[in-house]
Parts: C-alpha cells; sequence; structure tokens
C-alpha cells in the first residue's frame, strides 16, 4: 500500500474521461484529497470558499470559463497565494505555451493524458516529493 500523499489537488477539466483518469493515476500514486471541477468558474468558486489546493491540473480549453480566464481572475481575486498551477491540455501551441508561462503560479504545461511519469516531473519541479 502506498503512503498517504497530504497534497491537495483541484483537477479542472471538462472532460469526464479525463477527470476520471487523472484522479485514478493520482489516487494509486498515493494522493487522497483530490477535488474535480468541470470549467474555470467552479474552480475560481472552490477557491473563493478558501479551498486554497496545493496544486492545480487546469486544461486550457473549456466551456463557461477557459484556462486562462480562470488564471487571471484567480489571481486577481483568490487569496490561494501559495497554489502551483500545471497546464494539462491538448494544446501544444506554443502561443499558448508562452501565454501560460506569463503567470507567476504556472510551474509546468503538459500534454493530455496525465500519467505517473509526469506527476512525478511536476512533483520534482515544485518540492512536493
Amino acid at each position: 500500500m502506498l503512503p498517504t500523499i497530504e497534497t491537495s489537488i483541484l483537477l479542472v477539466d471538462d472532460d469526464d474521461i479525463g477527470i476520471f483518469l487523472s484522479e485514478m493515476v493520482l489516487s494509486k500514486m498515493g494522493f487522497n484529497a483530490i477535488t474535480a471541477v468541470t470549467d474555470g468558474k467552479q474552480a475560481l468558486d472552490s477557491l473563493k470558499k478558501k479551498n486554497c489546493p496545493d496544486l492545480v491540473f487546469l486544461d486550457l480549453n473549456m466551456p463557461v470559463m477557459d484556462g486562462f480566464s480562470f488564471l487571471n481572475r484567480a489571481v486577481k481575486e483568490s487569496s490561494c497565494m501559495k497554489m502551483k498551477v500545471v497546464i494539462l491540455t491538448s494544446s501544444m501551441r506554443q502561443k499558448d505555451k508562452d501565454r501560460a508561462s506569463q503567470f507567476n503560479c504556472v510551474v509546468d504545461y503538459i500534454e493530455k493524458p496525465l500519467n505517473k511519469d509526469k506527476v512525478q516531473q511536476v512533483l520534482e519541479k515544485v518540492n512536493l516529493k
């Protein structure tokens, strides 16, 4: 049995299968504090309730509020100043990567689907081993 990892994670993705797969990978790695929402507005609402995750896996292309709109609003409106954001998307466009790198909270930009190696890479970057 894996040790429980106390890092709180917020998954923001409009794809139910993507959320399911990401939750499965993270759970198998020992993470147990995982919250999933399907758009940026729900994620922002979660932050406003003082639910400050340590790590956010954020899709860019979503209905209601996309990932960049979420980032813009979270930076201005959220009290969750220590959260780290990983862009988890199918968009490998350089324009999106460049735009994401302008946010101090964005620590990585990875392609879907999430897997154990990608999570390990992120954990090493943010020192949450």
